[in-house]
């Protein structure tokens, strides 16, 4: 009975232990995570304001300067 009692007890230490390594483990993805999303979208607005300059200056090309040779 007492061998069956540490043999329950070191499973549910091992149990806890990784639980927590877990739990840091979910912590530090989701910071990683946000991360990600903030540069992603830091990084889609670039584009979107490059895009915007690109089409602004093409709108101010004469309508001909493609056609001179």
């Amino acid at each position: 009975m007492e061998e069956d009692v540490q043999t329950l007890s070191g499973h549910v230490e091992k149990l806890l232990a990784n639980m927590q390594r877990l739990i840091d483990e979910n912590s530090r993805l989701k910071a990683e995570l946000s991360s990600s999303q903030s540069r992603n979208n830091e990084l889609r607005q670039r584009m979107a304001d490059a895009r915007s300059r690109v089409e602004l200056a093409l709108a101010r090309l004469p309508a001909d300067a493609g056609d001179r040779s």
